[in-house]
């Protein structure tokens, strides 16, 4: 239920994580920038993902914002990308 992805976890200081599995474009996408504009420069997004069409357009979307983002395959069918905040 897409209700369900749009809670923003805090993992630890700094760090939040938003799981996106399950859903497809625009989805991801949306929810990422969304959880992007409410927290603070210097805070890492983990974002879990596995849309593969979301883990190849994401990035340089982000990117041309002025994100660092990496992107680490966790297994056959799941992503885990780190987006700092800091531009």
């Amino acid at each position: 239920m897409i209700k369900d992805k749009l809670r923003v976890e805090k993992v630890s200081e700094g760090l939040y994580r938003l799981d996106t599995r399950g859903l497809v474009c625009p989805y991801p996408q949306l929810l990422v920038i969304r959880a992007l504009n409410s927290l603070s420069s210097k805070d890492v997004l983990e974002v879990l993902i596995d849309n593969p069409p979301s883990v190849r357009d994401i990035p340089p979307i982000l990117e041309e914002r002025g994100y660092k983002v990496d992107v680490i395959q966790l297994d056959n069918m799941t992503w885990k990308m780190l987006v700092r905040v800091s531009k």
